[in-house]
């Protein structure tokens, strides 16, 4: 098979492991690609994942043999091309079926090409072309964007009516067992249907600036003399840009300008409210993005412990305070957390591991993982980690306890729990923000919850 952008999305749907964007990393490493082809084979391939469910249910729908089960590698093939198909219209349709069939003769399936070709046609024949306007959810709708949408020449989705879950979950390619989790906590269904869409939107690049070397308009200059359009973001501390790149095709980034950091975590820096001269902590750091900000609001003037578990995560922190100027971070080992003095830290910032359902959209891979199983072992590892990280808080210090989840097991129910262990913990104030943008880009922020618990 050769290497084209297609190819490589391909085969990074194809992971065993089912980790589509590492196997994609790793491809795209050991393949000459230009950043056209780069940005197109991240674009399928992530898309497609995001799409999985909704894309495999308009497949069968008009399969000869609605039943019939492709081989893995062959549906990762009509996948793809179906999500050209659908949501990529710069991309010729005659283009995207060819390849497609190219492809399944490449990978040994030259009898069952035609069956790939039969079904793409088949969906171009028997859907609409993009409309642009307000739509009303229906089983024969399928929305493509904030403000567009495809009918089909049938019903293949859920009632909206008599299955309001079910209809979200198939046409924004999301599990019934989430959505239904988001009708019932969140309340209001206009509001739990913007944050499926915002689901599976295409997220844009937000940076932060590095405020130790650059203000917002000079970076904004530096990205737009460097051919990258880019526009603030309305909280006042972001960029985001217009046209996507890949971070390692800026040379802002490799200059220590910005780091990638949405609107959402931005503000859980901020919330830390550390100052120079500070004794800080952050308790799960790696990759080093909100120790590098906490840095950088301290004016690089005190200390930021950031902790975390394994060498290749502490080497990750060392690179990104390197490449930032950054000197005042001290990257160790969880195990070496003995080394440090209880009760001594003016700061501590627990940002622990969840289920990432507020950034479905950058992490799409997690919506597949999310079971109440899970969600109940994690919760029981983020009180430990939370209690742990309030034994490091000084008397009048703060703990930030945050995650990027929507749900409750995750956010409010294991501040309340900690706070029930560790009486001399206060909490001062909470808030979960939920994904918006997806109709302004200006506005884009992921999801997320955040608490600030005083030591008294």
């Amino acid at each position: 098979m050769s290497s084209t952008a297609r190819d490589l999305a391909v085969l990074a749907l194809c992971d065993r492991a089912g980790n589509v964007s590492a196997a994609l990393d790793r491809l795209v490493g050991q393949t000459p690609l230009g950043a056209a082809d780069r940005a197109l084979a991240y674009e399928l391939a992530l898309g497609s994942l995001r799409r999985q469910r909704t894309l495999e249910i308009i497949t069968h729908a008009f399969l000869h043999q609605p039943g019939k089960h492709l081989p893995r590698n062959l549906e990762a093939i009509v996948r793809a091309a179906l999500y050209q198909l659908l949501f990529l219209t710069r991309v010729p349709a005659f283009a995207a079926v060819d390849e497609a069939v190219r492809q399944a003769i490449d990978m040994q399936h030259k009898r069952q090409s035609g069956l790939v070709n039969a079904v793409l046609r088949t969906v171009l024949r028997e859907m609409s072309d993009e409309t642009f306007g307000p739509c009303s959810p229906a089983a024969d709708v399928l929305p493509v964007s904030a403000g567009s949408y495809r009918r089909f020449s049938k019903p293949i989705f859920a009632d909206p009516l008599s299955d309001p879950a079910g209809h979200l979950g198939q046409v924004h390619s999301l599990p019934d067992e989430l959505v239904q989790r988001w009708l019932r906590n969140l309340g209001d269904s206009r509001q739990v249907q913007a944050v499926c869409a915002h689901s599976v939107a295409r997220p844009p690049m937000v940076l932060r600036v590095n405020r130790l070397r650059a203000g917002l308009d000079q970076v904004m200059a530096a990205l737009g003399g460097q051919g990258h359009q880019a526009m603030a973001h309305s909280n006042g501390h972001n960029i985001v840009l217009v046209e996507r790149a890949g971070v390692h095709d800026l040379a802002a980034f490799e200059q220590g300008l910005v780091q990638p950091q949405d609107a959402t975590s931005t503000e859980v820096g901020l919330a830390v409210q550390a100052k120079p001269g500070m004794n800080v902590l952050d308790f799960c750091a790696a990759p080093g993005t909100k120790a590098t900000h906490l840095a950088e609001l301290m004016d690089n003037r005190g200390r930021v412990a950031a902790v975390d578990v394994s060498s290749e995560k502490i080497q990750r922190i060392s690179d990104n305070c390197r490449r930032l100027g950054i000197s005042i971070v001290e990257p160790m080992l969880a195990e070496d957390l003995g080394r440090l003095e209880l009760g001594s830290f003016d700061r501590v910032l627990a940002d622990v591991p969840c289920s990432n359902t507020g950034v479905l959209a950058r992490r799409p891979e997690a919506r597949w993982r999310f079971s109440v199983k899970a969600l109940e072992q994690l919760a029981q590892d983020q009180l430990r980690l939370g209690m742990a990280a309030a034994e490091y808080v000084k008397p009048g210090g703060l703990l930030v306890y945050s995650t990027c989840s929507l749900e409750p097991e995750e956010c409010s129910q294991v501040v309340a729990d900690l706070t029930a262990r560790k009486p001399q913990m206060r909490l001062e104030r909470e808030h979960l923000t939920l994904p918006a943008g997806v109709d302004d880009t200006a506005c884009w922020r992921d999801g997320g919850y955040l608490a600030l618990l005083r030591r008294v």
